[in-house]
């Protein structure tokens, strides 16, 4: 089989699409219910509370990225956002 210019190239999609995604900042849990679920985080100075956890799921790390476990989440002022727990380090993110 031969390999064209246009399956042998990488997409410039998904290039674009990788500088898109919207980045992941770091917080500060302070605190959890049934000691894994997020209760409340402290972001940019601001504390938020979780009001609703709407989705859970994990995934697992490729390569030398750890696994990480997600948590959708409604906040008391009823913002949305995705909380992380990379699982090596112990360390919390938020993309908003």
């Amino acid at each position: 089989m031969m390999l064209t210019w246009r399956t042998a190239a990488p997409s410039p999609w998904r290039r674009l699409s990788r500088a898109l995604r919207p980045t992941a900042a770091p917080v500060e849990l302070s605190a959890q219910r049934y000691g894994f679920l997020p209760a409340r985080f402290r972001y940019q100075g601001h504390v938020h509370r979780v009001a609703r956890i709407e989705r859970m799921w994990e995934e697992r790390g490729r390569g030398l990225r750890a696994d990480r476990r997600y948590f959708a989440v409604r906040c008391a002022d009823a913002r949305r956002c995705t909380l992380f727990q990379d699982l090596r380090a112990g360390t919390w993110h938020v993309q908003w």
